[in-house]
């Protein structure tokens, strides 16, 4: 149905891309971007409309910069053979469009390839193992990645923490209200200030440079065939950080939306294993993974407590909240 497009979409879409949009279904929303999948006269195709990270009409320059940068990744890893989509390239050349209609302006989209596959099988443990090693081997290939785009705002470090920083400060009055809520937010609040002196001190004198992360690699963000990998998806997020952020956050999250627990310390294994059969860690960064590990859980539950109170999402999030918060203590 097209009446789930905008107009002002679809007339820039048809002016920059010369092509005719024959129907248009909604595929999800996230906190980077919505996304849909076009019925063309050109086939199936992928489409990415971003959102900016500060709500304006007018998209800001560090985010057309960071939306540059992400594209010049994934066309990389393309060109790289890995299961990306293929961006689209625009009758300017250029792989985003802006949306410059009166009625819309400032909205800025791409549009790629569309890669079928399956949703992810907790069943499967083969699956589990080739993710493991397809993030080894992103990690491993990103290093040779250069690209004279560089991306906009502070580090992925220090983004965290002022996000966490924010999130806490924003959850800790509704929920001291919330009978019902977990009590954890005044211990998070000191235990984030204790990873980020931790995370800090070991960066100071072990910082692995070069390396370029994913930023939200779990199964949602992929698409299988059996025990491979057709699509690696959503490379919103890419930037150059510490592996470890990535590893982290696929240890705790993977199976999320999929899996009604987080991964068990078996299936961490499993996964870390095939990850370290390419990308080996030192001694160094296997002793600094459980820190990463904690931080990635309360990154994601502060997320997930976000949605919960202030986006409307309750009856989505609270399942999630409570179990990942029973079964905690199987991930660390």
């Amino acid at each position: 149905m097209l009446s789930d497009l905008t107009a002002a979409i679809q007339i820039s879409i048809c002016q920059n891309y010369n092509l005719a949009i024959e129907s248009a279904s909604p595929i999800g929303t996230g906190a980077m971007s919505t996304t849909m999948r076009l019925a063309t006269n050109r086939g199936t195709l992928f489409l990415k409309i971003y959102k900016s990270a500060r709500n304006q009409r007018t998209p800001a320059q560090p985010d057309l910069q960071r939306i540059a940068f992400t594209h010049a990744v994934q066309a990389f890893l393309y060109q790289e053979g890995f299961p990306v989509p293929r961006l689209l390239p625009n009758s300017s050349g250029k792989t985003f469009s802006v949306c410059d209609s009166s009625l819309e302006t400032g909205a800025v989209y791409a549009l790629s390839e569309f890669i079928k596959g399956s949703d992810y099988d907790i069943a499967n443990s083969d699956q589990l193992h080739t993710s493991g090693e397809m993030l080894g081997r992103l990690h491993e290939r990103l290093r040779q990645f250069q690209s004279q785009i560089q991306p906009a705002g502070a580090p992925l470090e220090t983004e965290i923490f002022i996000q966490l920083q924010e999130r806490l400060s924003r959850l800790k009055p509704v929920v001291e209200k919330d009978p019902v809520s977990p009590t954890q937010i005044d211990s998070w609040i000191h235990e984030v200030e204790m990873l980020r002196d931790s995370i800090g001190a070991a960066h100071d004198t072990q910082y692995e440079q070069g390396w370029i992360i994913h930023g939200d690699y779990r199964a949602q963000n992929l698409k299988f065939d059996g025990g491979g990998i057709r699509a690696i998806l959503d490379l919103d997020t890419a930037c150059p950080a510490s592996r470890l952020y990535d590893l982290g956050y696929a240890l705790v999250f993977f199976p999320a939306v999929y899996q009604a627990t987080p991964l068990t310390k078996h299936q961490q294994s499993i996964f870390l294993r095939a990850y370290e059969s390419i990308c080996p860690l030192s001694e160094a960064k296997r002793e600094l993974l459980p820190t990463h590990l904690r931080l990635a859980f309360i990154r994601g539950m502060t997320l997930w407590l976000d949605l919960y109170y202030f986006a409307g999402m309750s009856e989505r999030t609270r399942p999630w909240i409570q179990s990942y918060l029973q079964h905690a203590r199987s991930l660390f």
